[in-house]
Formats: structure tokens, C-alpha cells, sequence
């Protein structure tokens, strides 16, 4: 009887371990390859931060849109409350693609990031509708 209030008691602490790590921010720190994108992606509990050769966010504070971490591929989307002003992207979506290896993208506003998927809209040669798409290497 002991034995199995013991093993009750260490599934059900087990259980609590996992729930809370599930329900944890998620934090990551990327590296950018190429000219465009060399630079640095951080993502904190309260702040995102991302550096590139054409546009720097300094540290904001953030919203997830979407995020789906569940499957080997994970993909987390961010909106930025308040950009720099040499910040060219209000919203970032970060998808796996590898182990390390993740594409993240830089949508100019809300509005490119959702009608991103419209038959025209991303690879329009109007400005609004630029995104910035880079290959980053996850570093934690």
C-alpha cells in the first residue's frame, strides 16, 4: 500500500513537471547567416530583440500570435508592441526547419503577415509587402 501512494505521488509530481514546462515562454537565441541576415535573434520571457544588416529591433516587448511547438518542426509567430526606429518589422515568425537549422521571417506589418498566404501578396514588388526571410541557426 505504501509502495503504490509513493508511486501515485511521483506520477502525479511528473505530471505537474510536465504541465508547467509545456505552459513555459518560450526563449531562444539565433544566429543569422548571410549578408543580409547576419545578426541576432533573441527572444526573451519579455522582450525580442533582432539585428540584421538592414534593420535593427532594438529590445520590445512582444505577443504571440501562433505557436504550435508541439511537433519536431515547431513554429512560433511574435508581434512587436513598439518598434525602433530602424525596425522594419512589426510582426516575426520563426519556423524549425532542421534541428537547429530555422527559416524566420520579417513581415512589415499585421496585415503582410496575414494575407501572406494571397495569391500576388509575397513576392508583390510593392514595399509594404516586402518580407525578409532568413536562415538562422538556433543557438540554445
Amino acid at each position: 500500500m505504501q509502495n503504490r501512494r509513493v508511486a501515485v505521488l511521483a506520477f502525479l509530481a511528473l505530471v505537474g513537471t510536465g504541465t508547467a514546462i509545456a505552459g513555459a515562454p518560450f526563449t531562444a537565441v539565433f544566429s543569422g547567416t548571410g549578408r543580409a541576415c547576419s545578426g541576432g535573434l533573441y527572444v526573451r520571457t519579455q522582450t525580442i530583440e533582432w539585428n540584421s544588416s538592414f534593420s535593427i529591433c532594438k529590445p520590445t516587448r512582444y505577443s504571440v500570435l501562433e505557436k504550435d511547438l508541439a511537433a519536431d518542426h515547431g513554429r512560433i509567430t511574435f508581434r512587436l508592441d513598439a518598434r525602433s526606429r530602424q525596425c522594419r518589422y512589426e510582426v516575426i515568425e520563426a519556423e524549425q526547419i532542421s534541428t537547429y537549422g530555422w527559416s524566420v521571417q520579417g513581415y512589415q506589418s499585421l496585415e503582410a503577415y496575414q494575407k501572406r498566404a494571397l495569391p500576388g501578396w509575397r513576392h508583390s514588388p510593392r514595399d509594404e509587402r516586402m518580407v525578409l526571410s532568413c536562415p538562422m541557426v538556433r543557438l540554445d
